[in-house]
């Protein structure tokens, strides 16, 4: 099964693949990889080494000018692969002209920064490497293309990855990661893994070093959750923190641990490989666009993609309606929301406190024991719903329509909606004072 029709629309391999016959013409080096196949075509043995690096090298050349030089004992970059990742940074951030970004650990190829480089270039990208063999590979690789102006490589050590590099006085667009997959050798062996069993083996060499590979205290998502905790540090100076995962099983325990923070995820996918991306932000006016986000997230939107309409009676003003969302709905329900205009709004949702009003307010009577209580504060792990909300007027009736957005409960909406009608009567009885009639 081939993965090639989910690649980002942008990327240029998704409908037309490298031609190996026809990058063998022109690139010489490659042709003693070749393999007929039966049908008259050509194919490369990607589980050979020199011939993924002489593939990469030659893609690399004849699509982008770019001239790398990549070591066997390495990490080998696939170019389709990594575009993909660039081009959903260029989603995130809007496909701004100038950016700063940053990339941890790039590796001896610097691929994400060198390709960042040459399709946008007035980006600036700072990058890091702990291992002195790679860092020394990336400046050439840097130097030789005469991209020193772009990328800035800094040599770090492990005891930190944003300290030391991150200028608290500056400000950077996003930041990159594709971090260790791997907690131990027996895992990168394929000895210890959780892939099923009923899977093929991969039909592609993994040449990565163990300190590209491996993160003993915890592989990818122990790495990942430590990104986490220090960009708590850089929340001014970062707008969009991103990093790859190598195992969908990882993407759930990042997900959970993002849970007190604004995210999104997205799979990037080529011919029979997957990966995934977490991107996190604490920029509070910063949404997610609905092209950054993952397959599966795009498809319970297209399912929910029918707003719901609360109509209220002409004799109930617009203003009179918006202070009850505002002053009572919102608060009442303990909804994160913010105002897009006068008339429109978003909000999030943790907790269900809209459902079950009756067996709510039976259980929180203080003469219940604890135990019998409900609890009106369940777990916030995660988010129910996101959901935007516009109040049109229309020839005096003004009517609330609610749209899901995204979350858990895709029928939070629905259920949303019919909490805000049925409330709205005792709403009006104690606010008869402030009432106006049409």
């Amino acid at each position: 099964m081939s993965f090639n029709e989910h690649m980002h629309i942008r990327n240029r391999y998704r409908t037309n693949p490298p031609d190996f016959k026809q990058l063998a013409e022109k690139h010489t080096e490659l042709k003693p990889f070749l393999i007929e196949k039966t049908n008259g075509g050509v194919t490369l043995d990607f589980r050979d080494a020199k011939a993924v690096r002489t593939l990469t090298t030659v893609t690399a050349k004849e699509d982008f000018n770019l001239n790398l030089e990549l070591s066997l004992d390495r990490l080998i970059p696939r170019i389709p692969q990594k575009l993909n990742y660039i081009h959903w940074i260029e989603d995130l951030i809007e496909c701004k002209t100038e950016a700063i970004g940053i990339d941890i650990g790039c590796g001896c190829s610097c691929i994400h920064a060198l390709l960042a480089a040459r399709m946008n270039p007035q980006w600036k990208m700072l990058v890091s490497e702990i291992d002195p063999f790679n860092y020394n590979m990336a400046v050439k690789n840097v130097e030789q293309n005469e991209l020193q102006d772009q990328i800035h490589v800094i040599s770090m050590n492990s005891s930190a990855l944003f300290d030391g590099l991150i200028d608290r006085t500056k400000h950077y667009d996003f930041l990159m990661c594709n971090p260790p997959f791997f907690c131990d050798t027996c895992e990168s062996q394929g000895l210890t893994n959780s892939r099923n069993v009923e899977r093929p083996s991969a039909n592609s060499i993994n040449t990565a070093a163990d300190i590209e590979s491996i993160y003993d205290q915890g592989g990818e998502v122990e790495f990942v959750k430590r990104m986490i905790d220090e960009s708590r540090l850089y929340t001014s100076n970062v707008r969009i923190f991103t990093s790859q995962l190598g195992k969908k099983s990882s993407l759930k325990q990042v997900q959970k641990y993002l849970k007190d923070i604004h995210h999104t995820d997205t799979e990037f996918c080529q011919g029979n490989t997957m990966r995934w991306a977490v991107a996190w932000t604490f920029d509070e006016t910063y949404r997610f666009s609905e092209q950054c986000q993952s397959r599966e997230k795009m498809n319970k939107k297209k399912q929910n993609r029918t707003p719901i309409s609360v109509q209220f009676e002409s004799k109930y003003s617009f203003n009179f309606i918006k202070d009850y969302l505002e002053k009572n709905i919102f608060n009442e329900l303990n909804l994160k929301w913010t105002s897009l205009s006068s008339f429109a709004w978003i909000f999030d949702a943790y907790e269900n406190l809209w459902s079950h009003q009756r067996q709510r307010r039976r259980h929180q009577n203080d003469e219940q024991p604890p135990s019998k209580r409900l609890k009106s504060n369940p777990s916030q792990e995660e988010k129910l719903c996101c959901i935007q909300a516009r109040l049109d007027e229309h020839e005096g009736v003004c009517t609330l329509y609610l749209l899901f957005v995204d979350g858990t409960n895709g029928d939070a909406a629905n259920q949303i909606g019919q909490y805000i009608k049925n409330q709205f009567p005792k709403y009006c009885q104690s606010h008869t004072n402030t009432l106006t009639i049409e």
